[in-house]
């Protein structure tokens, strides 16, 4: 209150607006070079680049935020003694494929687990802008993106996965992640088309 009796009567009502005003955020998860066209990369993953453009396009519409989260590996990391070295920081694998409609405005988040919150701006990002809903999509679906859904509801954010703009490297290892997503967090499961009726 000491900070808003410093306010003029609209600034008032403008810092209110924002108070009651939630966001949501369309989050894509490792569309980089590595897990497309890369080492990693499979023909599933090419199959859902132009289903997120589709999806980018609403979300653009419907005033979302839009986040790009990103394997970007330094030496040492957990992740390569699993994997071997992959999707190092500053490489091309590491790199946004360039089908995607990324725009300058839009937001990378560089991370280096399979999950897009930990050690990462992405929970603050999110908390400035007033989030509560996130969308995900990218891949793999049982990996990096069933972490970062996990982290999301740690930490009390509505989630979503669509399923038709998520992939991994096989059918099977999808159904698990989608599944489990929406059994033990409660993710909602939905369709692109699905997208724009929601409120």
């Amino acid at each position: 209150m000491v900070i808003l009796n410093n306010f003029q009567k609209n600034d008032k009502v403008k810092f209110i607006v924002i108070l009651l005003f939630h966001m949501d955020a369309l989050i894509i998860v490792d569309m980089i070079h590595e897990f497309v066209d890369g080492k990693f990369g499979s023909k599933r993953a090419k199959s859902i680049v132009e289903k997120i453009n589709e999806v980018i396009k609403i979300s653009r519409e419907k005033n979302f935020l839009i986040i790009f989260a990103k394997d970007s590996h330094r030496e040492n990391d957990p992740e390569l003694s699993v994997w071997g070295p992959h999707a190092m920081d500053g490489s091309f694998a590491s790199e946004i494929v360039s089908e995607l409609d990324k725009r300058e405005n839009d937001i990378v988040i560089k991370k280096n687990t399979y999950d897009s919150f930990f050690n990462t701006d992405l929970h603050k990002i999110l908390q400035e802008n007033n989030v509560k809903r996130l969308f995900f999509t990218g891949v793999s679906t049982d990996i990096c993106v069933l972490h970062s859904v996990a982290h999301a509801f740690f930490l009390g954010y509505e989630t979503y996965v669509i399923e038709d703009c998520t992939e991994s490297i096989n059918e099977r290892n999808k159904e698990f992640g989608l599944k489990y997503m929406k059994n033990i967090y409660g993710t909602k499961i939905i369709k692109m088309k699905e997208l724009g009726e929601i409120k």
